[in-house]
């Protein structure tokens, strides 16, 4: 008798095990197909995005201009820690994007600017250290271009270029 009452508990609780685990894997899946929808929306969202940023960047020769300031700045860099003080040496030229929407509007006036253009390159500059300076100076070129874009508003600017740089 004993034997049969644990028999029937144990099929009472196998069968209330399958039947909550049927009810959860409906559940489960049906939460899963929406989440993996919202991050499949997420996803074509972020490429959509990538796409036209590689679209903007793919920019002919012809279609640039270099702006040069013709101004040597030479910038005290952040200190490091060895006790040395380090300064760069930068000859900071713009690329513009002839075909911008922007450049008739900022293309001319570019030159009147020059002292606010130097002024944002050595702010951002003084951030970094030497070091950060010589193995990234990618970072440094895109931080000073995003606030440039920044400052005039505008995407006509589209790259910041050290013609010479020298670190000491």
């Amino acid at each position: 008798m004993k034997k049969s009452i644990l028999n029937i508990i144990t099929l009472v609780l196998v069968l209330t095990n399958i039947i909550l685990t049927g009810i959860m894997t409906f559940v489960v899946i049906q939460s899963m197909n929406n989440s993996n929808a919202l991050v499949k929306k997420v996803a074509q969202a972020i490429d959509l995005e990538k796409a036209d940023e590689e679209k903007e960047t793919e920019i002919s020769i012809s279609d640039t201009e270099i702006y040069n300031p013709d101004v040597k700045l030479t910038i005290k860099l952040k200190d490091s820690g060895d006790g040395k003080e380090h300064y760069a040496v930068i000859y900071p030229q713009l690329k513009l994007n002839k075909k911008a929407k922007d450049y008739a509007k900022y293309g001319k006036t570019v030159e009147s600017h020059a002292g606010d253009i130097t002024q944002c390159v050595q702010d951002v500059v003084q951030k970094y250290t030497a070091k950060e300076l010589q193995n990234n100076p990618d970072q440094v070129r895109d931080e000073i271009l995003t606030q440039l874009q920044e400052m005039f508003d505008s995407k006509f600017i589209i790259g910041v270029i050290f013609s010479s740089t020298t670190i000491q």
